[in-house]
């Protein structure tokens, strides 16, 4: 399949922007998978990329010149015929007579349309804009899949800290039934205190079962996105560091004038217009020009000489004027307007849309970061109070209960940590998206 040169350039582009600075590492070489590659790897490989890099080809190919120049058909026919006659005549005697004759035609013909209301200018640059369209369709594909692969990127991360933090949980929870068991079997505890301990323990070991399943499966997707095996064995070894909080002013600037969808809704409304330009340019004249050159032979042993030759050029000009169409012009000038009018209120509606969501991520972004400082200090307090109260547990001073609630609030704190790092993360990505500065950080 020949593939153009422009979607060449964009995919190359987009995939070099991403891993600026930092080689992209081939899992065939190193088992580790950093997020260069992953995205690497999804821009060439992934099916909705590969497709929609068929479909801006194809825009590229309706891109041509075939409006501006002429149409040349070359025809030829060749015919015979052979007749074959019986004449019986009143003695019954048979008289036969044989008729043969046959034919050459060709011929050349040239039209060209030299001038329709400067339709065929119209014509052009509703292709080019068609192909413009076509490369913000493509972009957008490649920013909202370099979007997946980096939330599923982040996802495993956070999910490969919440299995970790479920191994902690359940190594003391398994310290306090080695405890409780201790003491039971020693006839200072209750045997209700050692099986409540393994009630905890099986359930935090259910947990980490669980939680482990997820992770397995995030890996699937991530290999699904990539392209990959889905049986493969790769690690991601890495950590979530949000960036320096982002300013909304100029993230709604950059909106603006690099959002994808925007873009493409601004070559929309040029659409429009040039479809009105089509439209109006129904109501003058169009001047055509044909020439033609044909040349017969013929043969037929009727004729006198038994062979016909001609050839001969032929050329001329045609003009035709629109007087009346039953006002059919007007109307669908008429509608060509409120296309484009519409297609302005579409763009201006959008905007508004991405302005009101823009603003309503940015409050969600900054309070993940403001909750990523409350959340620090949890887990750094409720840390303390589990060493605490493991200490105080094995010296028997502290409840099975009491335990338990200081052991879940080091989870909850360390969980909603995890949480908030990722969801700030995540706004911070989708907020480069929306403000069109994926491909430019």
């Amino acid at each position: 399949m020949i593939k153009t040169f422009r979607k060449y350039i964009l995919l190359s582009t987009l995939a070099l922007t991403i891993s600026a600075g930092s080689a992209a590492q081939s899992p065939e070489t190193n088992s580790e998978l950093t997020l260069e590659y992953c995205i690497a790897r999804a821009l060439e490989a992934n099916y909705s990329i590969l497709i929609s890099g068929n479909t801006l080809e194809i825009a590229a190919n309706n891109v041509t010149y075939a409006p501006f120049l002429p149409s040349v058909t070359v025809s030829s026919r060749q015919s015979a015929n052979r007749t074959e006659l019986r004449n019986y005549n009143q003695d019954g005697e048979i008289e036969k007579s044989t008729s043969a004759s046959g034919s050459v035609v060709n011929g050349a013909n040239l039209n060209w349309r030299l001038f329709d209301g400067l339709a065929m200018f119209a014509t052009r640059e509703k292709q080019q804009e068609l192909l413009s369209q076509g490369e913000f369709s493509f972009r957008s594909v490649a920013e909202n899949l370099v979007m997946q692969i980096s939330a599923q990127y982040y996802s495993i991360i956070s999910l490969q800290n919440k299995v970790n933090l479920l191994y902690e949980l359940v190594s003391i929870s398994q310290e306090r039934y080695n405890q409780a068991l201790t003491r039971y079997n020693i006839g200072s505890g209750s045997g209700l205190e050692h099986k409540q301990a393994k009630i905890y323990l099986n359930s935090d070991s259910s947990s980490l079962l669980q939680q482990k399943e997820n992770l397995k499966n995030a890996y699937i997707e991530l290999y699904r996105l990539m392209n990959l095996p889905l049986d493969s064995r790769h690690q991601i070894k890495d950590t979530i560091i949000p960036e320096p909080q982002l300013d909304v002013a100029k993230l709604f600037a950059s909106a603006e004038e690099n959002n994808t969808t925007l873009l493409s809704l601004k070559a929309g409304e040029k659409i429009a217009r040039l479809d009105t330009r089509l439209a109006k340019a129904s109501r003058y004249p169009s001047l055509d020009f044909s020439a033609a050159y044909n040349y017969n032979f013929n043969q037929s042993q009727y004729f006198p000489s038994r062979y016909n030759e001609s050839n001969g050029l032929n050329w001329g000009f045609s003009l035709s004027v629109p007087v009346f169409s039953g006002n059919e012009i007007n109307r669908k000038i008429q509608n060509s307007r409120i296309l484009e009018e519409n297609a302005r209120l579409i763009y201006e509606k959008e905007r508004q849309s991405l302005q009101s969501e823009l603003y309503q991520l940015y409050n969600i972004y900054s309070n993940n970061l403001t909750m990523i400082g409350f959340e620090e200090e949890s887990r750094e307090s409720a840390l303390l109070n589990l060493e605490a109260a493991r200490e105080k547990y094995r010296l028997g001073s502290l409840s099975g209960i009491e335990f338990r609630d200081i052991q879940l609030s080091y989870l909850n704190a360390s969980d909603r940590r995890l949480n908030a790092i990722y969801q700030a993360k995540i706004s911070e990505i989708t907020l480069h998206l929306m403000a069109g500065e994926l491909f430019r950080k």
